[in-house]
């Protein structure tokens, strides 16, 4: 997939996962392409698969952020958290659902 922010293209790593509620983004990602984070006025609870509480996660927020999937663009806002490095946005059913990936 493909983040358009502040007149670039940035190819990103996406996981389309059924077991997740949330629009993720990665930390790292946030720092590496220079997004802006923005303070939640009510922090919200974020956990893992195991249902653990992720610390440092559920505080901030991106920019509205322009997504890219081929010829379908959306525009998003995603909570930022800390997450495995090999992954930079978890994009949740609900999405999924509503912005069904295109085929080849």
């Amino acid at each position: 997939m493909i983040i358009h922010h502040e007149q670039r293209k940035y190819k990103i790593r996406a996981l389309l996962d059924t077991g997740c509620s949330l629009m993720l983004m990665n930390q790292e990602t946030v720092k590496r392409l220079r997004i802006k984070q923005l303070h939640k006025k009510k922090p919200i609870r974020i956990e893992n698969y195991t249902g653990e509480v992720v610390g440092g996660a559920g505080m901030y927020e991106t920019e509205p952020i322009r997504l890219q999937h081929r010829s379908h663009y959306t525009i998003e806002r995603f909570n930022i958290t800390p997450m495995d490095p090999e992954i930079d946005i978890f994009l949740p059913f609900e999405w999924i659902d509503k912005d069904a990936p295109q085929g080849p």
